[in-house]
């Protein structure tokens, strides 16, 4: 999961890196706060070939470099610095749909061609904010070609037994904060734990792997959907004593072969080794470098030239 600390150090992050070619655009919807509810626009050398937003994370320099030189919009959105806000709710999705509206009128990026994407719980925003478009709920018609994540949860109900673990564990006390918190908020927004109302966490789970064909999951059959994990089991059980049943990848797992199984060839699984490297280079196989960007930025542009 990502905790306030790894928001906080994302939206500096954001703020801070403006040593390349494109001059960053940062857009405030409330001029008065500039910890969310704000998004940062970078436009590309030439004409614009599609975007890639990215929820609450930005790319390295060189990635930003490249997607300069390829005709690739960038584009930051911070909806919110709340991240348990990124799991539930309407008020995630409808500022991403405001602020990406706003920047396809603004830049006139062609088609609407929009890849959205995000790490940990914003990755989870991103695949909700996917499902959100695929329901028809987008108020101004949004539709992304695809959709990116890495290493996010994705079904409730598993997400909260793993909080409850890691409390009754009491092994981290990252992972003991971590585990109250969301416990505590999974209860007061879906009115209990699962076994006391496990409706309420199929339906508001971008995937649930106790309801057929994945629940909400099933409306994504026809968008490119690709997920990053690495799976490094070792790691989680000699430093936080998680197993298996407590990490994201068996969402993501169930997710892809779940799409798969509705006819959906273009949902993809990306399992990485020693890849995993925080900011401060030290291991953590969840974390944004599990993604190779460049990799990424040559998906992006075979979707924005094919469609």
């Amino acid at each position: 999961m990502m905790s306030k600390k790894i928001i906080a150090l994302f939206i500096l992050t954001i703020a801070s890196q403006t040593s390349y070619a494109q001059s960053p655009e940062y857009i405030y919807r409330n001029a008065k706060d500039s910890l969310r509810n704000f998004y940062v626009v970078r436009q590309p050398a030439g004409s614009i070939k599609g975007a890639i937003v990215l929820v609450s994370i930005g790319l390295s320099d060189s990635a930003k470099k490249a997607a300069y030189a390829k005709g690739i919009l960038l584009m930051t959105a911070v909806p919110t610095d709340a991240y348990p806000d990124f799991l539930i709710g309407s008020l995630v999705p409808e500022r991403l749909d405001s602020m990406i509206s706003e920047a396809i009128l603004k830049y006139k990026i062609p088609g609407r061609k929009i890849v959205i994407g995000g790490m940990s719980a914003a990755g989870t925003a991103a695949v909700r904010f996917a499902e959100y478009c695929s329901q028809g709920k987008s108020v101004f018609g949004i539709r992304p070609l695809a959709v990116f994540a890495a290493d996010p949860p994705l079904d409730y109900e598993r997400l909260y037994n793993e909080s409850e673990n890691a409390v009754l564990r009491n092994y981290s006390a990252d992972a003991v904060a971590e585990g109250k918190q969301l416990m505590s908020f999974f209860k007061d927004k879906l009115k209990g734990a699962p076994g006391d109302n496990r409706p309420a966490y199929q339906q508001a789970s971008p995937f649930s792997h106790t309801v057929k064909q994945g629940g909400n999951a099933s409306v994504l059959t026809d968008m490119h959907v690709r997920m990053y994990a690495e799976p490094d089991i070792n790691w989680w059980i000699n430093n936080r004593r998680k197993d298996l049943y407590d990490l994201n990848v068996l969402d993501l797992a169930a997710f892809i072969n779940q799409l798969k199984l509705l006819g959906n060839n273009n949902a993809e699984l990306i399992v990485t080794s020693n890849k995993g490297y925080g900011k401060d280079g030290s291991r953590h196989p969840h974390s944004w470098s599990i993604v190779d960007e460049t990799d990424l930025l040559n998906w992006c542009i075979h979707l924005f030239e094919n469609h």
